[in-house]
């Protein structure tokens, strides 16, 4: 779950066409919940149909989503991608959890090609209507927003593939460099008593590890591309715990930020993975990329299985926490 930018939706067709712009990709085989109040949306949850012969034990998560739905949400609207068969069934149980705990389910729609159904009852049940993307004005404002959909899931797991070839070889070499460099000032760090590292990082680290995550957001801010050198030295201070929650606790969920995170998690070397795919999955939810952030998430979980903030991070996607919950929650005393 996650919370969407503004877009303005005024009939069914808006609907169907703000979808992909709210989740960040098409959706297919998925169930996408639209949670609102006071009219207003207040964030995208996606879940994947059940099969058939799963229905029968799709009772207790669709309690569960809308247990959660219901914490911020008065009303819902239901999209379903893929065959009636597959989609009527699936948001039948979901819409009958809702309505159990008193939320409102206004729209039940299935979306298939260029043509949807209403599920709810009425006329357009039996043939569908057909729908045209550039009759709405969703396309436009989305752009404007600064929102572009993508084709699937797979195109955006691409957009965090790992650098190969020549620039990976480059990388390599910088981390070797940067590493060394840490290990340096760590060792400076040292009590001279009885040549133990110190509870705490050296405060030459500290204060370097954070001015390289300070200039990061300012290249960010100008559009500027971090050298092979910048992104292994940030990747290489991402290591030390302070330096990572001053970068995660200073982003603020900006296009530029979630661009330099997109590049630092691509350059990184094997390894040194986890700290920047995580930061992403943060800038990213923070940001309402939803799609983004899970998929940052597992990245970083395949970085390091044990990656404490990932796990957390990925605990407050799967209970629909919004982003604003969060922030508050990471900025209390």
């Amino acid at each position: 779950m996650i919370t969407p930018r503004p877009l303005r939706l005024t009939s069914r067709d808006d609907i169907i066409v703000a979808v992909p712009y709210l989740v960040g990709f098409h959706p297919t085989d998925s169930l996408v919940c639209i949670a609102l109040d006071d009219r207003r949306i207040r964030f995208v949850a996606r879940i994947d149909l059940p099969e058939p012969s799963e229905l029968d034990d799709f009772a207790e998560p669709a309690a569960h989503t809308a247990t959660l739905l219901a914490q911020y949400a008065s009303a819902v609207i239901l999209v379903g991608y893929g065959p009636d068969d597959r989609v009527a069934p699936a948001s039948a149980v979901l819409r009958t959890a809702l309505q159990a705990i008193d939320v409102d389910v206004p729209e039940v729609l299935r979306v298939d090609g260029n043509h949807y159904w209403c599920l709810c009852g009425g006329p357009d049940c039996a043939d569908g209507v057909a729908y045209d993307p550039s009759a709405s004005s969703v396309p436009a404002e989305a752009v404007y927003l600064g929102i572009a959909p993508l084709p699937n899931r797979a195109a955006l797991q691409q957009l965090i593939t790992p650098v190969t070839g020549p620039g990976r070889a480059s990388m390599r070499a910088a981390t070797d460099t940067a590493l060394r460099r840490l290990a340096d000032l760590l060792a400076d760090g040292r009590t001279a008593a009885d040549g133990q590292p110190p509870s705490t990082p050296p405060e030459q680290v500290l204060h370097d590890g954070i001015t390289a995550v300070d200039r990061a957001y300012e290249c960010a801010v100008r559009g500027d591309i971090l050298s092979d050198d910048d992104v292994a030295w940030l990747t290489a201070v991402l290591m030390v715990p302070e330096v990572r929650d001053h970068a995660w606790i200073t982003g603020d969920g900006s296009d530029e930020q979630r661009r330099l995170w997109i590049d630092v998690t691509r350059r990184a070397i094997p390894g040194l993975g986890a700290a920047p795919a995580c930061l992403l999955a943060i800038t990213a939810y923070l940001g309402g990329d939803g799609a983004m952030a899970r998929i940052a998430v597992e990245r970083s979980l395949d970085a390091d299985a044990d990656y404490r903030l990932a796990h957390l991070l990925g605990q407050a996607l799967q209970a629909g926490v919004p982003p604003h919950v969060w922030q508050a929650a990471i900025t209390s005393d």
